[in-house]
């Protein structure tokens, strides 16, 4: 065996070569057919790469194509250079950086982390077709109430900002525009996805079993006008850190509905439904005729945004449904009405909490993976849950600071990935 020296090129026997098990470049017949013929018109003068470390030794890093077509014209030696490089993620992003072009096989390429990816230059449709089709959100289990005593008092304040994983939090005002442009750090999102309070006179700092005590100082029992104001002032800083072509989803209850499509119109964005989470459950109202069963989300756009391709729809459209069919999930799927069971009512704390599973047809729908979707009130932060689970990127403002300790806590939990405090 030569001697491994880097970046010096030599002679080495295939045989002794690792063709590593992970490689996601596809070879074609004709790609090979056609690389054959240069190496028989040329010789193999381009080198393959392979690593030199003593627990990855003779592993190929890039020039599988070549070996394949070396050994079909019944060579024995190829000419490689030896790089010594011990961590096989860096290893992996190697071979992604020397591979970029071509066809991939997308089921490998999930065992590789996105930010590696988007790092070494896939963009976010290259990413769709990795992974959304096989993406879907589930309940983290994640009790609330409990982590909220556990908690009891936090050193985080107004102003800090966390990085946890691929997301970002910020304990502060979605009001100030400038907290929200630090937030974003010059990044655009292409989706607002936010549950701001209701206005439903409740005390946040008590929880919504109204017995709790967490230090808050959120108020929920504002004039129409006041609002009015707050909701347009959140919106329009979202507005600011948006690109041109965005989708905008704002919870609210069914009151003001109205109120919400009138402040799109104001604001530019283009009113295009009302879905409903429709909840397994309901609110007794004993002096209110109908009790109170679903939750609204009005939905609007600006320009003209991405929404992701309906596989097969006509099949969807067009197949007859009966009792346990997959297409009545694949219908619903389509429309505006979300059935998403609701947490047991003793498990809410946060007054608009929500579970993660009931972000998945919106955010599915209306984003690509690698995506920025901006939440102005995280609450309890399930909608990071569901933008990990979904493979897109959660930037998040939350005014509490208990609430923020609890948002960092729940993804530490989930994804067993520390937070880091960026100021």
């Amino acid at each position: 065996m030569p001697t491994k020296t880097n970046l010096k090129i030599v002679s080495v026997l295939i045989a002794e070569l690792k063709v590593d098990i992970y490689n996601p470049r596809i070879h074609t017949p004709e790609a090979i057919s056609q690389l054959k013929e240069s190496i028989k018109k040329f010789g193999e003068i381009s080198p393959i790469v392979v690593n030199s470390a003593p627990k990855r030794s003779n592993i190929v890093i890039s020039g599988h194509m070549r070996i394949k077509a070396c050994l079909e014209l019944g060579l024995k030696e190829i000419p490689t250079i030896f790089v010594n490089i011990p961590d096989i993620n860096r290893e992996k992003e190697l071979n992604l950086r020397m591979n970029r072009t071509g066809s991939w096989d997308y089921d490998l390429l999930k065992s590789f982390d996105i930010n590696v990816l988007l790092d070494v230059g896939f963009d976010n449709s290259d990413l769709s077709l990795i992974w959304d089709q096989n993406l879907e959100t589930e309940d983290d289990s994640f009790d609330v109430e409990k982590e909220l005593k556990e908690i009891k008092k936090t050193d985080i304040k107004v102003g800090d900002l966390f990085q946890i994983g691929s997301h970002r939090i910020l304990c502060g005002n979605s009001l100030d525009l400038s907290a929200v442009k630090r937030l974003m750090d010059g990044k655009k999102t292409k989706m607002i996805y936010t549950d701001p309070i209701y206005n439903i006179s409740l005390d946040y700092n008590k929880g919504i079993s109204q017995k709790q005590n967490y230090g808050g100082q959120t108020n929920d029992k504002k004039t129409d006008a006041e609002y009015r104001d707050f909701l347009k002032k959140a919106i329009s800083n979202g507005l600011a850190v948006s690109e041109k072509d965005l989708h905008v989803f704002v919870y609210c209850d069914q009151r003001n509905i109205g109120l919400i499509q009138d402040l799109y119109q104001e604001l530019g964005i283009k009113n295009q439904r009302v879905c409903l989470w429709v909840k397994n459950g309901f609110n007794v109202t004993p002096q209110i005729a109908f009790n109170k069963s679903y939750e609204p989300c009005v939905y609007g756009i600006k320009g003209s945004p991405f929404l992701s391709d309906i596989k097969n729809l006509n099949e969807i459209l067009n197949k007859e449904i009966g009792t346990g069919n997959r297409t009545i999930d694949d219908i619903m799927d389509l429309l505006d009405i979300w059935l998403v069971k609701r947490l047991p009512g003793q498990d809410y704390e946060h007054p608009t909490q929500k579970p993660p599973t009931l972000h998945e047809k919106a955010i599915k729908r209306c984003s690509k993976p690698g995506d920025i979707i901006l939440d102005l009130f995280c609450g309890s932060g399930s909608a990071i849950i569901s933008c990990e689970q979904l493979k897109r990127v959660c930037y998040a403002v939350e005014i509490e600071p208990i609430f923020v300790q609890l948002i960092i806590n729940r993804f530490e939990k989930y994804a067993n990935i520390k937070a880091k405090k960026l100021n």
